[in-house]
């Protein structure tokens, strides 16, 4: 069973064939890192939301693994994240706990939904995941897997699908102890991205103000995470595009900050569409242009029509108003 998680470096060769490629429900890839993330791999992040080296999570894996066999206890040494849309900002998270129980009944089945939600095979990572839903579970399982569903629900467009799962999970994500923040602060993220999604902006905002807590409350007095960074930043752009209101993000010091570590990643290329809108309507539309059109590359699925279709909307009209080539490719 070694060879269920495989460290592999991946081709990442762009949007065009992600999706086309066969997805190897046999084993998982481990990215080298969160800027690094290729379609189709895993980023493990730590307790306090801070991504983590290849070489790291094969050596907390295996520890994981062998205190599990010899004794039955848990070590939840990290958590499991898998990313497709920055505007939703996760797909979702499992406690290395709950993979290892998995491994011992449903672990194919639960693989194999990862694989496709990794690979942005949404639908039939969906598929998957209600076939799982169906068995006995147990609560720590059936609470990853309603995560999972609620990602995917919000990825395919249906943000009330979405949170009706996550309310009828809150119960379970919130008698989590301290050691499952990361996986509250995904859970907090997706209902903050349905809420907006469906206009009810108030409520989206508290949603955000729980996730920054859950952040803080995980990263203590050490600087947040990577991924949980991320996960923030995300947030408070979905909700500052669906309300319409550029000036409630921080100030342009911070927006170029968040800017330079987007371009630095391979993935999660919704996140510059967003800061792209934010730039424009800030009236810095040299930054804008540059923004929105290395997007693209790092979107291995066109997901926005969907999950904004107010910023679906605004980025297709500036790509064809600044004659950006990629637009006719959607």
């Amino acid at each position: 069973m070694a060879h269920d998680f495989e460290d592999d470096d991946g081709d990442g060769d762009g949007s065009s064939t992600a999706l086309a490629r066969p997805v190897n429900t046999k084993r998982l890839v481990v990215a080298r890192s969160l800027a690094d993330a290729a379609p189709g791999e895993m980023v493990f992040v730590n307790r306090r939301g801070q991504s983590m080296p290849a070489r790291r999570v094969a050596f907390s894996r295996a520890i994981a693994w062998t205190t599990i066999a010899s004794s039955g206890l848990v070590t939840g040494l990290i958590y499991g994240a898998f990313f497709s849309s920055a505007t939703i900002g996760v797909i979702a998270g499992a406690l290395m706990q709950s993979l290892a129980m998995f491994k011992l009944r449903h672990w194919p089945a639960f693989r194999a939904a990862m694989a496709y939600v990794a690979a942005s095979r949404w639908e039939e990572a969906r598929s998957a995941l209600l076939a799982l839903e169906g068995k006995r579970l147990r609560a720590d399982q059936r609470l990853s897997v309603q995560l999972i569903l609620a990602a995917v629900e919000g990825l395919l467009g249906q943000p009330q699908e979405s949170l009706d799962r996550l309310e009828r999970a809150q119960t379970g994500v919130a008698s989590w102890r301290a050691p499952s923040r990361v996986m509250r602060c995904q859970a907090a993220s997706l209902r903050a991205a349905a809420l907006a999604t469906l206009g009810r902006v108030d409520d989206a905002r508290r949603a955000r103000d729980d996730l920054v807590r859950e952040a803080d409350a995980a990263t203590g007095d050490r600087p947040r995470g990577d991924y949980l960074d991320m996960l923030v930043q995300g947030t408070e752009l979905k909700i500052a595009v669906e309300a319409d209101a550029p000036d409630t993000l921080p100030d342009d010091d911070t927006l170029h900050r968040w800017a330079r570590a987007a371009l630095g990643r391979s993935r999660f290329g919704e996140l510059l569409v967003s800061l792209a809108w934010a730039f424009h309507r800030r009236g810095d539309d040299d930054m804008a242009r540059h923004l929105l059109a290395e997007a693209p590359s790092r979107i291995p699925r066109w997901s926005l029509r969907e999950t904004s279709p107010r910023l679906d909307a605004w980025a297709r009209e500036k790509a064809r108003e600044w004659e950006q080539d990629w637009v006719n490719d959607l």
